[in-house]
């Protein structure tokens, strides 16, 4: 789930196992669970905390799909003589 929400641009889908993990450890604590449940829980609750907070709020290109287009668009460029030839024309 959470490399799947790597780059979500839905907060909500974010926060979602978050928020779920929340009501778990609030039901939880009112069923009288073990101590033991309850350190597990907060533990995995604060780990997806910081992971819900490092989710880019925004998809990024992968680095291959960048350098193909900067190889594009080099390639598209006129070199300085080419251009010197253009102007002299």
């Amino acid at each position: 789930m959470v490399a799947s929400k790597k780059s979500s641009q839905d907060p909500d889908a974010r926060y979602a196992l978050f928020d779920a993990l929340s009501d778990l450890e609030r039901r939880a604590q009112s069923a009288g669970a073990p101590d033991l449940t309850l350190r597990k829980i907060a533990e995995i609750r604060f780990l997806t905390g910081i992971l819900r907070e490092s989710v880019r709020p925004f998809p990024i290109a992968p680095l291959r799909t960048v350098l193909r287009a900067r190889e594009r668009g080099d390639r598209r460029r006129v070199s300085p003589a080419a251009a010197a030839d253009l102007d002299a024309v």
